[in-house]
């Protein structure tokens, strides 16, 4: 690919560039996408546009917690206030999403190299169900993209200067009030950081910032679990909810629970006091959260979503020793957003359309490059015999 790159004409060059084909491929799923089910504006949609109305009428949001979701809702206000319509907030969307892809592509070739760049990033510009939030007019396409830009940023820097800590910091920020589980992003930039540029420091220093890091997480996590509305993390151990939103038994059991139940506190509190109901809970929640499946879709579906999804397990596996060997850093980074959205999937519950599995997926594929690298050089070598 690159060889046919220089030696051919102007116009060779771009037929042989990979992140037109990339973005060809890319934008005809978006136009596939919108053509199915255009911009929608329902379901949860709903209500980030009535608390983007609430807002601009009364000053304020319904709930404390909706200021979690401030992105979104600010940029709902935004489409309305111009008179641009909802199609506005769909191509902020649809910009971001190409943008991560674009930077997404970036990072893995320079991990890897061209074409194992182009086979990870075409596995994430045509993965259905987390293209399809673009359409969606809540949070997650946003998020997605967001978190994709972060990391690429994080892995990408070679100097933790001033100006690169304030560029995280306001990352974060955004992140944060896009959805409350940016927050989970916090404790692995600062793991990520730590370990690539503070290594060598004295242990005073490495102790003093560990605990800084610490207590910062524990203190706005602190905060988000008792944000308010209709935040409830009781509720998915009183009737065993497996899904969110959808109870498992037909009435509530008793559990013990402190007498603040939203705070850590309250979540450390369950678990030492209700173990065996814990730990069967965590099994159902683990596997609903990796199969990434669901009963109440088709055969067809969820065959599917095992073809797409499983093989990056192997793959990444595969792949935990040449990063153990060449690249510890990604690895933990990789690892550690998987972990914690695991754990916190685990506390809670998972979600119905899998966007807690979803926004993770881009590190499983992060962690399959030198497989799949691999891969891809054996069936060249094989093409060329």
């Amino acid at each position: 690919m690159e060889t046919a790159y220089r030696s051919s004409g102007k116009y060779d060059r771009h037929l042989y560039n990979p992140l037109v084909w990339l973005f060809a491929l890319w934008g005809g799923i978006q136009i596939l996408l919108l053509s199915r089910y255009g911009i929608v504006t329902e379901l949860e949609a709903e209500k980030y546009i009535y608390e983007a109305e609430h807002l601009l009428a009364k000053g304020t949001v319904s709930s404390p917690n909706y200021w979690l979701y401030s992105v979104q809702i600010c940029l709902i206000i935004l489409s309305i206030k111009l008179k641009l319509g909802f199609v506005f907030v769909y191509l902020v969307q649809l910009f971001f999403s190409g943008l991560s892809l674009y930077y997404f592509f970036r990072l893995v070739s320079g991990i890897s190299n061209t074409a194992t760049a182009f086979a990870i990033s075409l596995l994430l510009a045509l993965n259905i169900p987390y293209q399809t939030f673009n359409c969606q007019l809540q949070t997650e396409s946003l998020f997605f993209s967001f978190t994709i830009l972060l990391s690429c940023y994080v892995l990408r820097l070679t100097k933790l200067d001033i100006a690169a800590t304030v560029r995280i910091l306001l990352f974060l920020i955004v992140i944060l009030f896009t959805r409350p589980t940016g927050l989970l992003f916090l404790p692995c930039v600062a793991i990520f950081l730590f370990f690539r540029f503070f290594s060598a420091y004295s242990v005073l220093l490495k102790s003093f910032i560990v605990i800084a890091v610490s207590f910062s997480f524990l203190y706005v996590l602190n905060k988000a679990l008792g944000s308010g509305g209709q935040l409830d993390f009781m509720l998915p151990f009183r009737d065993e909810r497996i899904i969110c939103g959808v109870p498992t038994l037909p009435g509530f059991i008793p559990i013990n629970t402190n007498d603040n139940p939203n705070s850590i506190s309250g979540l450390l509190y369950y678990v030492t006091h209700n173990p065996d109901q814990f730990l069967r809970l965590a099994w159902l929640k683990t596997k609903s959260f990796f199969g990434a499946t669901r009963p109440y879709y088709s055969s067809a579906h969820n065959l599917f979503l095992c073809i797409l999804y499983f093989p990056l397990y192997i793959f990444s596996l595969l792949s935990i020793s040449w990063w153990w060997n060449h690249n510890r850093n990604i690895l933990l980074y990789c690892l550690s957003l998987i972990m914690i959205t695991w754990l916190c999937v685990i506390l809670t519950c998972d979600d119905w359309h899998n966007r807690f599995y979803l926004s993770i997926i881009p590190y499983f594929y992060i962690l399959s490059v030198p497989a799949v690298k691999k891969l891809i050089h054996k069936l060249y070598s094989k093409h060329k015999q």
